[in-house]
């Protein structure tokens, strides 16, 4: 039998309310999320998916509530040493190499040498390590932005809209990097509006409209639960309910 610890939810959210002003962003968000799995949050525009990650991150503070990170309130350590961050908008330095930019990152965050070749191997920038930034593709600043969040080796990669703007040949390498990722024992949380990527790579989902989060479980779980040919069909049934 498995101790104890080894079922507990590596992330919990607990009653999670934001507000800016007088207009409540995140409404008594609770959920969590397994170790090992690919969870992908999935709402419309502005359901307010980008602001539940950065509250996870401590980059905003909540009006209430708690996150807990291995059944403890997570710590301003616990992200920098476990987490791993792309966000929606990565603007690296356009006057750089792509290796050199990781390099130099590398010194604070991995001083094991052979790091930086290896990320750029694993994200199919090998041929690009010595281009300046300035001349990537949409799709390779994504993929250098993934080299970046990983650099420090994280347990947990947390990435928001992470194909956002690339092309289908730039999905498909993103989220044939994020299985790979799965597959070494990466615990991956990321959000998309992209019904289709989140039912092709996510062991279990979360579905937030208008602050609200309307369902947490499997893909196969909400498409049987309202007899759907598919996510998307369950997805816009779920949230015309509201």
């Amino acid at each position: 039998m498995l101790p104890a610890a080894a079922n507990l939810p590596l992330i919990s959210f607990e009653n999670i309310r934001k507000q800016f002003n007088r207009t409540l962003v995140l409404n008594d968000i609770c959920f969590t999320i397994k170790k090992g799995e690919i969870f992908g949050l999935l709402g419309p525009n502005g359901a307010g998916k980008t602001t539940l990650i950065r509250c996870l991150l401590g980059l905003l503070n909540v009006n209430s509530g708690e996150i807990f990170f291995k059944d403890k309130h997570i710590k301003n350590r616990d992200i920098h040493n476990q987490f791993g961050f792309l966000p929606e908008n990565f603007f690296p330095p356009q006057n750089l190499k792509a290796q050199e930019f990781l390099e130099i990152l590398s010194i604070g965050l991995n001083p094991k040498v052979e790091i930086v070749n290896k990320l750029l191997e694993a994200a199919g920038l090998k041929e690009q390590a010595d281009k300046h930034i300035r001349n990537f593709s949409r799709g390779m600043i994504q993929r250098l932005g993934l080299c970046c969040a990983l650099l420090k080796d994280p347990q947990i990669i947390v990435l928001d809209e992470p194909t956002l703007g690339l092309d289908p040949l730039g999905q498909h390498k993103m989220l044939n990097l994020l299985r790979s990722l799965n597959k070494e024992g990466k615990t991956v949380f990321f959000s998309s509006h992209i019904i289709s990527q989140i039912e092709q790579i996510c062991s279990r989902i979360g579905i937030i409209h208008a602050g609200k989060m309307l369902y947490v479980g499997s893909v196969k779980e909400i498409i049987l639960k309202h007899k759907a040919s598919s996510l998307e069909e369950a997805f816009l049934k779920e949230i015309e309910i509201q």
